[in-house]
């Protein structure tokens, strides 16, 4: 009886971890980043990505927030990330059919005027699919660039939830 209740219990326990680890990794499937991200050579760790509605141009757009530190929700991650809130991220603002409108590059090794270097017309996406619920792509600068003396390249190929 005893031997029972125990294996009982204890099959229970088991359970109920199992199903705390599978949700965990549910959850983060949502969102994977793999690539690099560099600041005058230095490089950082991008751990979040998240998408966010927008517009541009009168045109709607998709606002990608790749960032160092949780967002946890911030509706206004795309502004809070150009002031650092978020540690090293990337701002790219990106159109339906997956071409890149802009980039915002904030860097901790980059001593950029005003926090962040803006782009336009360097940054890439290929593979950029948006279906399910889901947006995928591979987000490139097709090399190191420089600005303004400041070196960057970022190659990045992500998964996230879509607004």
């Amino acid at each position: 009886m005893r031997c029972q209740r125990l294996c009982r219990t204890t099959a229970f326990a088991a359970a109920m971890l199992l199903a705390t680890v599978l949700l965990s990794v549910s959850g983060s499937a949502q969102t994977k980043i793999s690539g690099i991200f560099k600041g005058n050579d230095k490089p950082a760790t991008l751990t979040q990505v998240t998408a966010h509605k927008g517009e541009e141009s009168g045109k709607p757009i998709t606002i990608l927030v790749f960032s160092s530190k949780d967002q946890a929700g911030d509706p206004k991650a795309d502004f809070d990330a150009l002031f650092g809130k978020f540690g090293d991220a990337l701002v790219i603002k990106v159109f339906a059919d997956g071409k890149v409108y802009s980039g915002d590059i904030v860097h901790s090794n980059l001593d950029a005027p005003g926090g962040s270097i803006q782009t336009s017309g360097v940054l890439k996406m290929l593979d950029y699919k948006v279906a399910d619920g889901v947006i995928s792509g591979h987000l490139t600068s097709g090399g190191p660039q420089e600005m303004h003396d400041l070196k960057w390249d970022v190659d990045i190929t992500f998964t996230t939830k879509a607004p």
